[in-house]
């Protein structure tokens, strides 16, 4: 069981590892959601911004480092390309993309590949593609059916050969990271409002880390990078995340939910996206931010848990962690603008904050040149997260 003890612990290493001023009172700490105000005025802060004139060398090496950590959701080709020019080197394949941007589907010239050429070789491509009611490219290669009926009528064996033909198709598309599978636990018909349902494998979290692993082999044999969601377990939740606020059982009575996290994170290459979800309990060591009130992909003390090694408790990961998106869900919407999203989510130990609209790339750059700027995000903090994203 996770104490409140543990929960201290492991957030205050994270306050210390993660932000300028965790501990000092210079984290905007109100004890409530991760302080809207956070950003400072993020888009308007620079020289360059105010007064037009070009911005220095430091200035525009913390705009290249700013759009490296960016994940963003693209239309098509031309929002696209002006995000790789702007530094971003992740693209995400959303539900409106014009998937003849995808390799074989028109165009070369204005295809994955030629947007790769144009960032000199180094570019992410990832999709949502678990199967069932979230699957982004069933026209193109096929649909995959939902986790639960995977579970109920494949082996994990089945399961692992299905994800990796599925990996393949979606490398030759130019398509390099799948945000799945999803390794929430199935929270049966006591949980009113759940956004899960029938993208859990099971209620049995051995059950879902047998099968959850297979897909993740899949994806890799396939050269997919796997990204296993929803940090700290979305299963037992209630509310979906795309309409408003979701809420868990508190900390203490989520070792369940945590526990495929605890066996699928400790394997290579596999990357963990942090959800929405407010957790009663998950707060930060000082008070500051109350798990109750904030959603977990803003709050230190959900990264502290996924990083940070503790027996009965934290998880230990070192990879790559990504925010839920920030701009399309009402979870976080209703508090942050894109921009004031983004350096929150940073400022709480994201590598990577996930937005699935190109439509403010700037102005979150622009947020997190000011952040650094002032100290509220750390330049070498965060050149690790842009270092592990690569």
């Amino acid at each position: 069981m996770i104490t409140r003890r543990v929960t201290a612990l492991i957030t205050g290493l994270a306050c210390a590892g993660v932000l300028a001023a965790c501990s000092d009172g210079g984290n905007d700490g109100d004890g409530g959601t991760a302080a809207p105000s956070a950003t400072g005025g993020a888009a308007g802060d620079t020289a360059a911004q105010t007064t037009g004139e070009t911005p220095t060398a430091d200035v525009a090496d913390d705009a290249r480092l700013a759009a490296a950590t960016l994940a963003v959701g693209v239309t098509g080709f031309d929002d696209a390309a002006a995000a790789v020019d702007l530094g971003v080197r992740h693209l995400f394949i959303g539900s409106d993309t014009d998937l003849t941007m995808l390799n074989g589907q028109g165009d070369p010239a204005r295809s994955i590949d030629a947007l790769r050429d144009r960032a000199g070789g180094d570019l992410t491509v990832s999709v949502d593609e678990e199967g069932g009611q979230v699957q982004r490219l069933a026209g193109i290669i096929g649909e995959l059916p939902s986790a639960r009926e995977m579970a109920a009528t494949m082996t994990p064996e089945e399961v692992g050969a299905r994800f990796a033909d599925h990996g393949r198709k979606m490398h030759d598309l130019g398509i390099t990271m799948d945000f799945a599978p999803d390794v929430d636990l199935d929270g049966g018909q006591n949980v009113s409002d759940n956004a899960i349902g029938d993208r859990a494998y099971s209620a049995d979290p051995e059950v879902v880390v047998r099968y959850a692993g297979a897909a993740v082999d899949g994806l890799q044999q396939a050269g997919i990078t796997p990204v296993i969601k929803h940090f700290p377990g979305h299963g037992h939740a209630t509310g979906d995340s795309h309409a408003g606020t979701v809420s868990t059982p508190p900390l203490d009575q989520l070792d369940a939910d945590l526990q495929p996290f605890r066996e699928l994170a400790s394997r290579d290459g596999v990357a963990v996206m942090v959800g929405h979800m407010q957790v009663p309990g998950l707060d930060t060591a000082d008070g500051a931010v109350q798990g109750a009130t904030t959603p977990s992909s803003l709050n230190p003390a959900a990264y502290g848990l996924l990083r940070t090694a503790v027996p009965g408790g934290g998880i230990g990961f070192t990879g790559t962690v990504f925010t839920d998106d920030l701009t399309g869900m009402q979870a976080i919407t209703d508090l942050h603008s894109g921009p004031e999203a983004v350096v929150t989510a940073l400022q709480a130990g994201a590598d990577v904050p996930l937005t699935s609209t190109a439509a403010d790339v700037q102005g979150s750059i622009d947020a997190i040149v000011a952040a650094l700027s002032d100290g509220r995000l750390d330049r070498g903090v965060l050149q690790q997260a842009a270092d592990r994203s690569v």
